[in-house]
């Protein structure tokens, strides 16, 4: 009887995960939003990450960095603990597969596509809300094709190490 159940439980938990998973083109997204002169980015993650969930909860759900997403951006979240499938430069594959074969199975990591759907700037690890203002505009803006991200962090005046004196600053210079 008990084992009748976990075979039901276990059945149920799969035909769950398949139904919800996604089919999610990549290649389209990236065309789509360079027409409408948007940037796109993914953001790598898994379930159990704490490093994803700091990520998630203070930087990407910060007010100042949603609103600049959602002027300049479009994001391809990509939970690796999921079972959706992503077609990415013609080719259809699982997302945890997916992280592998383009060498970023670390999470977090938040990968900016040129409009060819190309990775162009790979950021790996978590980065606090100000930091990450700061990439966004870096990459919006193009700045990455002609300086380093230390040499522009260096030019706007940013400074891991006094962010509470750089918060309103940087802020500014995000937008």
């Amino acid at each position: 009887m008990q084992k009748n159940l976990l075979q039901i439980f276990f059945s149920f938990v799969l035909l769950q995960t398949t139904l919800l998973s996604k089919d999610i083109d990549i290649d389209a997204i990236v065309k789509d939003s360079y027409k409408s002169h948007k940037k796109v980015f993914l953001y790598l993650h898994r379930v159990g990450c704490g490093y994803c969930n700091s990520m998630e909860e203070f930087t990407l759900d910060d007010e100042f960095v949603k609103e600049y997403i959602e002027k300049n951006y479009e994001v391809i979240h990509i939970n690796v603990s999921y079972k959706d499938r992503f077609t990415y430069m013609g080719e259809e594959t699982g997302g945890h597969c997916l992280a592998k074969k383009i060498g970023y199975a670390f999470y977090p990591s938040t990968l900016f596509l040129d409009e060819n759907g190309k990775i162009a700037y790979p950021v790996v690890g978590y980065k606090n809300e100000y930091e990450f203002l700061v990439i966004l505009k870096y990459f919006k803006n193009n700045i990455y094709k002609n300086m380093s991200l230390t040499e522009y962090k260096q030019k706007i005046g940013f400074n891991n190490k006094n962010l509470d004196d750089e918060i309103k600053d940087t802020r500014k210079h995000a937008r």
